[in-house]
């Protein structure tokens, strides 16, 4: 069980073509989005064997349009 309150952990896997990739990261309460966003991003590229351009990789809610 994960108990440190001053950390975020990010468990994150994916199957795909008869092989997983998965990343159990521990990072610093002050982490970037970015920085999360990143490993997850390597671990979906390490999955599919290539890399995705998502430089300023924005995040989407319902209703961001409308203000």
């Amino acid at each position: 069980m994960f108990d440190d309150q001053d950390k975020m952990q990010v468990r994150f896997s994916i199957r795909l073509y008869g092989h997983e990739v998965s990343i159990d990261n521990e990072y610093d309460g002050d982490v970037q989005w970015q920085d999360v966003l990143d490993d997850i991003v390597k671990a979906v590229e390490a999955s599919y064997g290539y890399s995705f351009d998502l430089n300023g990789l924005g995040m989407y809610y319902k209703g961001k349009e409308d203000a």
